[in-house]
């Protein structure tokens, strides 16, 4: 067994190739730990994740609310003149427009 240790040993290519490979070893452990997209990174990557997802979640809803208010004004005019009328004030000019108060307590 000595003798085939001391062989080995004394042969050069030996100790290349076994520097090359440890090295490779070494150098894809530290991009798996330290590396662009590593391990430690992967709890930022997650939250992000999560941020996007609600991001879509909001946008989604935001898209349904405006088809949903698509489909409304597209059924009839009665549907736009309510929208005229409570967004922008729209009057008739056979109507007539009164505006009511609340009145404020005085405190004493």
């Amino acid at each position: 067994m000595k003798k085939v240790y001391r062989q080995i040993t004394k042969q050069p290519i030996f100790f290349g190739i076994l520097f090359v490979f440890l090295t490779f070893i070494f150098h894809n452990l530290f991009q798996f730990w330290h590396g662009e997209y590593s391990q430690s990174d992967l709890q930022e990557i997650k939250k992000s994740i999560s941020f996007v997802e609600q991001e879509i979640k909001l946008i989604e809803k935001k898209n349904l609310e405006l088809t949903l208010e698509k489909e409304k004004l597209s059924s009839g005019k009665e549907a736009i003149e309510g929208v005229a009328r409570m967004e922008l004030g729209m009057i008739k000019p056979s109507e007539k427009f009164y505006v009511f108060k609340q009145e404020v307590e005085e405190s004493n």
